[in-house]
């Protein structure tokens, strides 16, 4: 067996494109670990503070990838008690979003059919102010969920989990280097 003599250096080391390097993987790795219960409990919140209260009856869907046919969108029932900031029709007192066809395969603005009923479960057939308040609503979503990802793996975030990560990395700025191989250099 050979044992290998690899120099490591600190972040603050390094320099040119072996900082960018490493800048640039632990960004990558950031965005890869980004916690979907984390995200999932943001988009959420930011749902019912959109809502105007609090309702139990829906959930976010998505899937921001940055791929065609990705978003967010809610899926339920709410309730006019539970959504006071949204403009409901008259007489209604509760949507139901459905997922349609185009939801087996996508979560966006347009993956959910809305239906409005009255208190006596009729259906209510001009639906168009919340419809389009709802849509909007999963467009405004998509838009602060990708801002909430971007925000966790920002170069600012990169650079200053590096900064904390000691001597791990080589000259190249290659900070991932593989458990074992590595063999202290002793001081003489």
């Amino acid at each position: 067996m050979k044992d290998y003599t690899v120099r490591r250096y600190s972040f603050q080391e390094l320099e040119g494109d072996a900082r960018e390097k490493a800048i640039e993987e632990m960004r990558q790795s950031l965005y890869e670990v980004i916690s979907e219960s984390d995200l999932t409990e943001y988009l959420t919140d930011e749902t019912m503070e959109a809502l105007g209260g609090e309702s139990e009856g829906i959930r976010v869907a998505y899937s921001l990838s940055y791929c065609q046919g990705d978003g967010v969108a809610i899926y339920g029932t709410i309730k006019r008690e539970d959504a006071p900031d949204l403009s409901w029709p008259d007489g209604a007192t509760y949507v139901e979003l459905n997922r349609n066809e185009w939801g087996i395969h996508h979560s966006h603005y347009n993956t959910f059919s809305v239906d409005a009923y009255d208190e006596e479960d009729e259906v209510i057939e001009d639906k168009r102010i919340i419809e389009t308040q709802l849509r909007d609503l999963c467009r405004e979503l998509e838009r602060k969920g990708y801002k909430y990802i971007e925000g966790c793996s920002t170069e600012e975030v990169a650079i200053e989990q590096l900064e904390d990560a000691g001597d791990v990395f080589t000259i190249e700025g290659k900070w991932n280097i593989p458990a074992g191989i590595l063999k202290e250099e002793e001081s003489k």
